[in-house]
């Protein structure tokens, strides 16, 4: 990897940082296509907590997806 932000070399911050974000983008999707569908508080926070599951899940599964070779750090420091 060249150039970057530097706490995104690492590469457990960068797969943290990729999960967080589907965790982020999965929650916020849901929860706006539940709010123009549903009147019910609860509903929306039950869609909110699964998509940010499904997000994780996603983050996850493209992380794992995404060849070796690819995934290592240059160790340039």
């Amino acid at each position: 990897m060249s150039g970057g932000m530097p706490l995104l070399r690492n590469r457990r911050l960068a797969a943290g940082f990729i999960i967080v974000m589907y965790v982020m983008l999965g929650a916020l999707l849901t929860g706006l296509l539940v709010a123009g569908f549903s009147d019910g508080n609860v509903g929306k926070g039950v869609a909110v907590v699964v998509g940010g599951a499904l997000g994780a899940a996603f983050g996850v599964w493209r992380i794992r997806r995404t060849p070796e070779n690819e995934r290592e750090d240059d160790g340039g420091y």
